[in-house]
């Protein structure tokens, strides 16, 4: 990973609302015929959570930042940092990792944000997955969140909460949008005798819940 590239995240004042604004009027009134997102009163709207996000497109990032909770923290691939691109990316709440060698700094600052209270987005598949409905999850992100509870100074438990993306007839201009947001559920709904275990039991329940819920957006017919 480039060296310059900061695993730390910010939102600017300045920067922020304006992006958030021209966002809203791109999508919703230029580019995609119709945004429908259900289930937004599953998201927390204060406080540390994590939304774990079915990726599809490189607008994916850009549909979260149309919810009602302002100020998401986005974990974002290294190489994305780069140009225009990366400048905005560094102002709106993304902070960088490296997927081949995750280094311990982005972990650390995931793991901050939400002792901090924050609201952070993962694509637990780890990139754009188009060629099936998820790419089969691995605990990493299950292992962090236990990993923040376990070590916050007053007693933590981080919602965690899947969200489901579907795009028709695909990720292009006209298409209709879909955001379904599942209820919350916490790692304290699965007791185990190990880390390890547990973390294999949040996955698992992860897994299962966004195939469900991208297998119903699946069987909605898409406008004429």
């Amino acid at each position: 990973m480039n060296s310059t590239v900061s695993t730390q995240s910010y939102v600017s004042p300045w920067v922020y609302p304006a992006v958030r604004v021209a966002n809203r009027l791109l999508l919703e009134q230029i580019f995609f015929r119709s945004i429908r997102i259900s289930g937004e009163t599953n998201l927390p709207l204060q406080g540390a959570a994590v939304l774990a996000v079915k990726h599809y497109s490189r607008w994916d990032p850009l549909l979260l930042g149309l919810l009602k909770r302002p100020g998401l923290r986005f974990m974002t691939n290294a190489n994305q940092f780069e140009g225009i691109q990366g400048w905005f990316l560094r102002r709106v709440g993304a902070f960088a990792i490296d997927l081949a060698r995750p280094q311990k700094s982005s972990i650390r600052h995931f793991i901050d944000l939400l002792h901090q209270g924050e609201a952070v987005v993962i694509f637990p598949e780890g990139g754009i997955v188009r060629d099936q409905v998820l790419r089969s999850l691995k605990p990493g992100l299950s292992r962090l969140i236990l990993q923040a509870e376990a070590t916050a100074s007053v007693p933590l438990s981080i919602p965690i909460v899947p969200v489901a993306l579907r795009y028709s007839p695909d990720a292009e201009r006209g298409a209709t949008v879909w955001v379904d947001i599942a209820p919350p559920f916490f790692s304290k709904d699965f007791a185990a005798d190990s880390v390890k275990i547990q973390a294999a039991q949040i996955t698992e329940h992860l897994d299962r819940t966004l195939r469900d819920r991208l297998q119903s957006l699946q069987n909605i017919e898409p406008e004429r």
